[in-house]
């Protein structure tokens, strides 16, 4: 048996916890192949890793498909997490506000460290055609209204955004840095941001930080934002 010396046991603990995080992130299941492909690391590494995974209930494996998927064991250390966590129910009022008064569908958001935003309420809107999202859902912050809305007043986070890989999710996905920072620029004067089809076809957004609002001071400096559908 091989003996790991603690760099080497921090290292494994945290390329398991990434594979946790790549489980959630996909819209489902995943096959150990996806997994390589999402995190690029070796396949032998992954495997240890997913099945470290499963072997703690921390996911499932079915060997009929091949797919590895969540368990509740992480929704419900997920859950545990929010009892702390009362931003959404102050902000409550103010998304069934905003709901009564477009007839869109609502969303919260937050700035994950990865640069990424993270749904964490939705309300729904009264239209016909839905918006296909969930909680916990992870979204680009530098093509959708609400993360531009978030990122157009933290500089740190714009610099730390616009370092990184720019995805071109649809044809009008704008990735060039420097025309996303003039964006921004246009979002911290207009006190709000406006997207189409950069996220999803066929799909736009309108976001605001939450202080801007009326009645913003209700959410203190939470550095959110939410509002319509996400494109």
């Amino acid at each position: 048996m091989t003996t790991l010396n603690r760099n080497q046991i921090i290292a494994a603990a945290a390329g398991t916890l990434e594979i946790l995080d790549i489980l959630g992130r996909g819209e489902g299941s995943m096959t150990l192949g996806e997994l390589v492909m999402e995190s690029g690391r070796p396949k032998g590494t992954v495997h240890r890793m997913v099945s470290t995974l499963v072997n703690t209930g921390f996911a499932t494996y079915t060997r009929e498909t091949g797919l590895y998927a969540l368990t509740l064991k992480a929704w419900r250390i997920g859950s545990a997490a929010l009892l702390d966590f009362d931003l959404v129910e102050r902000a409550r009022p103010i998304l069934d506000e905003l709901r009564t008064q477009t007839g869109e569908t609502v969303h919260l958001s937050v700035l994950e460290p990865s640069g990424e935003i993270v749904y964490v309420a939705k309300v729904g809107g009264s239209k016909s055609i839905g918006v296909l999202t969930r909680l916990g859902q992870l979204s680009p912050s530098w093509c959708t209204a609400t993360g531009r809305a978030i990122l157009a007043f933290d500089e740190a986070a714009i610099d730390r955004v616009l370092a990184s890989r720019l995805e071109r999710r649809t044809p009008k996905t704008v990735t060039d840095p420097k025309a996303i920072r003039k964006i921004l620029v246009r979002v911290s004067e207009d006190g709000h941001a406006v997207t189409y089809a950069e996220n999803h076809l066929e799909m736009g957004g309108v976001g605001a930080d939450p202080r801007l609002l009326r009645h913003c001071h209700r959410l203190g400096r939470c550095g959110v934002s939410g509002v319509q559908d996400d494109g």
